[in-house]
């Protein structure tokens, strides 16, 4: 047990003492909890920039633009008479979307013929466009309804069947989880832990090798009488501890400072996040085994720790993947971590639901250490990297 207490000792002090390495670990996973929970702190989009030209100028399309300015997601920045100046600032991206009432659009309701409202929307970028087709939806649905009740009532139907004739097939959602459509609860969620767990390998990456490309692992085969496992739980430890720390405070950040839901089992998300750390550390070691210089092991494992946003189902579901992505999904301990979060933490599934999850996790941090065992021993028996770049 020395020689392990001797490597992490030692390994604290290079922690304080290396700029980088201090950076890495210390620095970056607070500034990143911040700029996150900054960016999303309100969580819904509100007050999204439209554009409205009014041909018409009648009492019911006065209405209709009030009904849209009046809807939370929506708000009227500019009034024009040009449609050609709407596209334009669609483009630009001044607006995200244009509504057109027509000319004769009051006349023509009275008269019993069929009107149209012209939107035009960016969904170029999901989000707003979404937003904007979805509140305009809403609020052209509901001036339809309440034109055709009033045509009831006026014929004597009672409000109740009026509203039957409008809408014979009633609808009832049910959200199961995020009913607020808070986008913080989500994006947040795995933007949080996919930058932790880039920081978590990196700074394994480094704190490894710098001591191989300054041919400094024959030193520690000494300090370890020769031995890898003393080398790697010292070197190792006094990170899976600091990150578990730190991991802690972004859950802080989550549930307490952005009251985030929580509907599961925390214990579950505690073995979740030391699983994340560990097998983050043993995939930076893989990386580390399989590399021929400093550079090439820090370019792999910010390429693999980047693409597992990709793989994780927040950007794209996995179910919908073709095969072959779906299986090389699996290989990133992030698409396991964030799907163990989501169902404990928004969508309050039983433990025992999420067992295999976590399994996988544990294979995720066994595996790799199976593949890079005698090529990190070799690595440490020559005492530095193939190539010192």
């Amino acid at each position: 047990m020395k020689p392990m207490f001797r490597i992490a000792k030692r390994e604290v002090g290079l922690l304080l003492n290396s700029k980088t390495l201090f950076v890495f670990a210390v620095i970056l996973p607070f500034v990143s909890f911040l700029f996150f929970s900054s960016l999303l702190k309100v969580g819904v989009a509100r007050n999204l920039p439209i554009a409205v030209i009014d041909l018409d100028n009648s009492a019911i399309s006065r209405n209709v633009i009030s009904q849209l300015d009046a809807t939370p997601e929506l708000q009227i920045s500019h009034t024009l008479i040009n449609q050609q100046e709407g596209e334009s600032l669609i483009r630009q991206g001044e607006i995200y979307g244009l509504v057109t009432i027509q000319k004769d659009f009051e006349a023509d309701l009275k008269n019993g013929k069929q009107v149209t409202i012209l939107n035009q929307y960016n969904n170029n970028v999901l989000l707003p466009g979404g937003l904007e087709f979805k509140a305009f939806s809403k609020v052209i649905g509901t001036i339809s309804a309440q034109i055709y009740i009033q045509k009831q009532l006026v014929k004597g139907v009672s409000f109740q069947q009026a509203v039957i004739n409008y809408q014979p097939v009633s609808l009832e959602n049910h959200v199961l989880s995020n009913p607020y459509t808070n986008y913080s609860y989500y994006l947040n969620s795995g933007f949080l832990a996919y930058f932790f767990q880039i920081i978590i390998i990196l700074t394994t990456i480094y704190c490894f090798g710098s001591d191989l490309k300054y041919i400094k692992g024959n030193q520690l085969l000494r300090i370890s009488n020769g031995k890898l496992s003393p080398i790697l739980l010292g070197k190792i430890l006094p990170y899976t501890i600091w990150f578990f720390f730190v991991g802690l405070i972004m859950y802080y950040t989550m549930f307490v400072w952005q009251d985030f839901p929580l509907n599961g089992s925390k214990i579950a998300l505690l073995i979740g996040l030391i699983l994340l750390i560990i097998s983050s550390q043993c995939f930076g070691l893989l990386f580390l085994s399989l590399s021929n210089s400093f550079r090439e092991a820090l370019t792999i494992g910010s390429g693999f720790a980047a693409i597992s946003l990709s793989f994780s189902g927040i950007t794209f579901p996995i179910f919908s993947m073709p095969l072959v992505l779906k299986w090389i999904s699996q290989i990133f301990p992030f698409t396991h971590f964030f799907k163990l979060f989501m169902e404990q933490s928004q969508q309050g599934f039983p433990v025992y639901y999420s067992f295999k999850t976590i399994i996988v996790l544990m294979l995720l941090c066994a595996l790799p250490i199976i593949f890079f065992w005698k090529k990190l021993t070799k690595l440490f028996i020559k005492g530095e990297f193939n190539h010192r770049i």
